[in-house]
Order: C-alpha cells, then structure tokens, then sequence
C-alpha cells in the first residue's frame, strides 16, 4: 500500500506514539528483570532500551496507513453515528490522504461550511492550499467569522499569505497565533488528552518555526533564530529540529544597529 504524505504535526505525533509503545516495552522488560534478576541488570536494561526506543523514533520516517478497505468500514461507522463539523472535518481529511479524492473532500468540506466551524474550516483551507489553490483558501479562511480568534484559523492564514508572498501579513498571523493558543490553548480536536496534548506542542513548534521562516526572508535573523530555538524546544525529535540558515553579516549588522 502506497504511503500518505502526512503533515510535519501529525507525523510528530506518530512517531512519539511509536516512542511510547517501545518505551512501554522497554518498561516491561525492566519489570521482568527486576523480578527475575535485580535492579542493576534492570538498570541496564532500560537505559538500553530508552536509548534503541529513542533512536528508533529517529529513524522512522514514516507510517503505513491502514488498509483502505479497514479505513473506508471505520469511516462509514463514524459517519453514520456522528455527523457533527468536528466528524466531518475528519472524514474529508480521511478522504484527501488516504483515498486521494480530493474533490469529494472539498466538495463535503464546502457543503458544510455554513456551520462556520474552525476546524472544519481550517481542514478545508489546507487542503486547498496543498492543491495550489491558495486564494480560493484565503477567502475561505477569511470568511470565517473565528478567522482572528483561532489559532488554526490564524497559522493556516499564515501558511497562505507566506505561499503567495505576502511575508509581513503572514508574519502578523503566526504571531497572533502563537499568542492565543499560549492565552487559550488550541481547541479541542476530539482526541484523547495525551494526543491533544502532543498536537498542541507539535502545532506550536510548526508555527514558530514558519514565523522563523518568515524572518529570515525579512532578513530579521536574530528574530528567526529565536523562533527556530522556540519551535525545537517544543519538538523531542531532533531529525525535526529547523535552523536559521548562514546569516549575511550585512543584514545581521543592520539589524542589530536598528534594534
């Protein structure tokens, strides 16, 4: 079965749960051989297990989806129970990257917007910006009656106005988006606490590090740098980790006279 290109956030989140799972392994195992052996030989064991589990998050690159048939009987079951924004923001997202049907996703997505839900708008608006649709996006999001209060609202607008080249209004939105989700936090996405907990510091370090992205073009490079620091805090996976490219002393001495 052939790969879904997840986002960078949910492909973070997989790999901590895949950490998890070996962590947990690895804590059965210290179990075992404190009760066959002793603490020393336990001590060893995880210390090595923590560091393989570890290293194996790091190389593990990507997640097989199930397979289609299995997905399509969960979805159908989902939708028949639960037809609220928050289910079918899920079952157009299940659409785009596991069956590739794009325009059945925005189609479902459009017909459902008067319902004004940001994560639903939010769904939509990404995945018209992944189809090189990006002022169609714009407008989507904007219309949003939530479009300046939300944090995804706010960092999907971010993502759109940096594609299309307007970096300072982008800039203004990963901004405001970091500080409403550091005042509120994100709204809730309907997973279980532990993964609402690990997409928020995922979301979190996605914006910061697209704010950075963002400075650099501005040629703001202390600021950038800061940003990428901010946004590799958040991430325990150093494969994801993002920094400032070489700064050009020109630029960095401007900035500092100017600050």
């Amino acid at each position: 079965m052939s790969r879904v290109q997840y986002d960078r956030e949910i492909l973070y989140v997989q790999k901590l749960c895949f950490f998890m799972f070996l962590l947990t392994v690895t804590m059965i195992a210290t179990a075992i051989t404190v009760w066959r052996f002793n603490l020393y030989y336990a001590l060893w064991v995880f210390v090595v297990g923590l560091n393989l589990s570890y290293v194996a998050m790091l190389k593990k690159k990507s997640f097989n989806p199930p397979e289609k048939k299995i997905t399509a009987q969960r979805m159908a079951h989902a939708i028949s129970q639960d037809t609220s924004p928050l289910s079918i923001a899920r079952f157009a997202s299940q659409l785009y990257y596991y069956f590739q049907e794009t325009a059945q996703a925005i189609t479902l997505l459009e017909k459902f917007l008067p319902s004004h839900d940001p994560l639903l708008c939010t769904t939509l608006g990404d995945i018209l910006l992944k189809e090189g649709k990006a002022k169609r996006a714009l407008y989507v999001l904007r219309e949003n009656p939530y479009s300046l209060v939300n944090p995804l609202l706010l960092s999907t607008q971010g993502q759109v106005l940096k594609q299309i080249g307007k970096i300072p209004e982008a800039a203004k939105m990963f901004e405001r988006s970091l500080n409403l989700a550091k005042q509120n936090g994100f709204p809730h996405s309907g997973a279980s606490w532990i993964t609402q907990k690990m997409l928020t510091l995922s979301y979190k370090s996605s914006i910061h590090h697209s704010l950075a992205d963002c400075y650099v073009i501005l040629d703001n490079f202390p600021e950038a740098k800061r940003h990428y620091r901010a946004g590799n805090h958040l991430l325990l996976d150093c494969t994801l980790w993002r920094h400032c490219p070489p700064v050009d002393i020109d630029s960095a001495k401007y900035h500092k006279s100017s600050n």
